[in-house]
């Protein structure tokens, strides 16, 4: 889950330095959600909200969330097994 709160948050949080104007202080640079290849200089430096990196984090969450499901889904298996191994026919001695 924080992999996936940290790959959200790169792609819908504004970044870089902040200017003030009649409206407010707002940052520089857009998510790469609203503007995907930024033309300021600034915007472009910040690595970690380019799209290889967050192609990284997106595939690093994608295998963590398939890793978890695939142990609970084996779990619950594992479980169901155990419990039809005490009901099942006797061995005939």
């Amino acid at each position: 889950m924080l992999i996936w709160g940290c790959f959200i948050f790169l792609m819908v949080a504004d970044y870089g330095p902040e200017v003030s104007s009649y409206k407010g202080t707002h940052a520089v640079c857009q998510s790469p959600l609203s503007d995907p290849w930024p033309q300021d200089r600034v915007c472009r430096s910040d690595e970690s909200r380019q799209w290889p990196a967050l192609m990284g984090i997106l595939a690093l969450a994608s295998v963590a969330t398939v890793t978890a499901a695939a142990t609970m889904v084996y779990a619950k298996v594992l479980a169901r097994l155990a419990h039809s191994d005490g009901s099942g026919v006797r061995p005939q001695s």
